[in-house]
């Protein structure tokens, strides 16, 4: 075969990525879980309260309306429950969800997120969701250390990280930790990480909450997260409801503090980070904070929007990461 050069090359790349979407695949198949989601549709139908937290989160992803496959991978601490969706061969996206959630927080989003990328939403192995550690090492650096693992096992380079609340905490730590691996950084009201929280009736509204969760006061607390709590489907909140009484207290919660401006300007990659006008954790000083430090950062306020901002303004959000995602490929 006489290939000019720019053909060979050509020829190579299409090779290569072809080589990479069947490894990826061959993950997928190795890890993966027996398919399951007509046993999910079946529980939607059930009363929640006679469900246990594994029985709502699978019935709270018949809420995904795409194909995706669940994965378990054995890691050195436990195993790592991951749910991903979208083409074998699109770049990757790891979704980072928040405090007293799961991996289920994206159903606004997935549908969107995954036409064009190939999705990864971990459950974090110390959080509400269906990882599950196998020792009580609760070293922040430990957490750092099993998400590469992950990575790893995933055989994931190059990455667009996007992290929720404490997930974007999280993600930011990542991002310090190896820049080269991160080829963007997606902020959503990342918790404790720019500024500090400020106190307010509605910090100690949650906090009372979750020392006294009741399902009859479920609506009033989400007001405090949601500017459109009506638009959170019930199947969602029945889930939500059972971290907040069942799930312990997120062991890093102590150890979480903004960064300071040295560790922020690292973060070279970039970044775009949106915090909702009626946002119970950041507001405008966070947008003018980013915009200071952070070297390549596009950084807004998204109107009408309280902390749960995939959720209640899902399509422009959503619009914003794959606009910003397209422009900074």
């Amino acid at each position: 075969m006489n290939l000019s050069l720019p053909r060979l090359f050509l020829f190579i790349c299409l090779l290569t990525a072809c080589e990479r979407a069947q490894f990826k695949d061959q993950v997928t198949q190795t890890y993966g879980l027996a398919d399951r989601s007509s046993e999910y549709r079946a529980l939607v139908s059930k009363n929640p309260k006679e469900l246990s937290g594994e029985q709502l989160y699978n019935r709270t992803l018949t809420l995904w309306d795409i194909p995706y496959r669940e994965l378990k991978l054995p890691t050195s601490n436990g195993s790592a429950h991951v749910l991903v969706s979208g083409p074998v061969d699109g770049k990757p996206i790891v979704l980072l969800h928040g405090m007293s959630v799961d991996s289920t927080m994206w159903y606004p989003n997935i549908k969107a997120l995954s036409e064009h990328y190939r999705v990864y939403a971990i459950d974090d192995i110390w959080g509400a969701g269906k990882s599950t550690p196998s020792h009580e090492d609760t070293e922040i650096t430990t957490l750092v250390a099993w998400y590469f693992e992950v990575f790893e096992l995933l055989q994931l380079q190059q990455i667009n990280l996007i992290g929720a609340s404490q997930g974007g905490w999280i993600a930011t730590n990542l991002a310090l930790s190896a820049p080269e691996r991160f080829d963007t950084l997606v902020l959503l009201s990342p918790a404790q990480t720019i500024t500090w929280l400020e106190p307010s009736l509605d910090i100690l509204a949650n906090m009372w909450f979750k020392l006294n969760p009741e399902r009859d006061g479920l609506e009033d607390n989400l007001e405090t997260l949601s500017s459109r709590v009506e638009n959170i489907d019930i199947l969602y909140k029945d889930r939500f409801f059972s971290t907040i009484k069942n799930e312990p207290r997120s062991p890093i919660l102590l150890d979480m503090q903004p960064f300071n401006d040295a560790q922020l300007s690292r973060l070279s990659m970039p970044v775009l980070l949106l915090v909702g006008d009626d946002d119970l954790v950041n507001d405008l000083d966070t947008v003018q904070q980013a915009n200071k430090i952070l070297p390549n950062v596009q950084a807004e306020i998204i109107q009408e929007s309280g902390h749960f901002i995939n959720a209640d303004q899902a399509d422009l959000v959503n619009r914003k990461i794959l606009a910003f995602l397209k422009n900074e490929s």
